[in-house]
C-alpha cells in the first residue's frame, strides 16, 4: 500500500470515527454478516466513485421477475453496484429480504476476490473490531462459503487485479475457496 492509500484510509477512519463514536462488533448469524455499522454508513451500496461496475453474482434461486426492479444489471444473473449506487437501498439501509440480497452483500465486508476471501479495508467495522474478532468471524463466512457448491462459488467470485487487491482488501490468509481462480490470480 502507497502513502497515497494509507492517507485515503486515514481519512475514512477520521469519518467513521465521528460518524460512529461507538464502537459495535460484527456477528454471524444465519449466514448473514450482521454489519450495525451498514444501515448508517452506506459508503459501499451508495453511489460509486468507480466508473467500473461491481458486480454482485446472485445464484440462480435469487433471480426472479422481480431482480430488474431490485438491481441495476449487468446480465440476467449479475446485480451491479456503481455510480448510481443500488436500487435496493433505502432511508434505513438495505430494503431486501437477506434471501434477495447477493451473497456479496450478506457476507460485506467480507469479499470472495479471485477465488480466495479477503476483508474490505474501508468498512467502519474493518477499521474499528479487534483483528482476532474480524479473523474468527472470517473463518465462519469461509466455513460457509466452503459449504456452497463450487460452481456457485466460482460464480460469486469475483475478479480484481493485484494492485486493486492490494490497495483495498485485506488477504484473510485462508484456504482458497475456487481453486481456478485463486490460482490465476497468482
Amino acid at each position: 500500500m502507497d502513502a497515497a492509500e494509507s492517507e485515503r484510509l486515514a481519512g475514512f477512519r477520521e469519518r467513521w470515527a465521528r460518524l460512529f463514536p461507538q464502537r459495535q462488533n460484527m456477528r454471524f448469524d444465519n449466514n448473514v454478516v450482521q454489519n450495525p455499522y451498514c444501515p448508517q454508513c452506506r459508503f459501499c451500496c451508495g453511489p460509486q466513485e468507480e466508473a467500473t461496475p461491481f458486480p454482485m453474482a446472485l445464484l440462480d434461486s435469487q433471480v426472479s421477475p422481480r431482480t430488474p426492479e431490485d438491481f441495476y444489471l449487468l446480465d440476467r444473473h449479475t446485480a451491479c453496484l456503481d455510480q448510481r449506487g443500488c436500487k435496493a437501498l433505502g432511508p434505513c439501509g438495505c430494503r431486501l429480504d437477506n434471501t434477495l440480497r447477493p451473497i456479496a452483500c450478506n457476507l460485506f465486508p467480507y469479499v470472495l476476490v479471485n477465488g480466495r476471501l479477503y476483508l474490505y479495508r474501508v468498512c467502519p467495522a474493518s477499521m474499528f473490531m479487534d483483528k482476532d474478532d474480524l479473523l474468527a468471524l472470517g473463518k465462519a463466512v469461509h466455513a460457509y462459503l466452503a459449504s456452497l457448491p463450487e460452481r456457485d462459488r466460482a460464480r460469486i467470485s469475483i475478479e480484481r487485479a493485484k494492485e486493486d487487491l492490494a490497495e483495498k482488501y485485506l488477504d484473510l490468509h485462508l484456504s482458497p475457496l475456487c481453486a481456478d481462480r485463486a490460482r490465476a490470480a497468482v
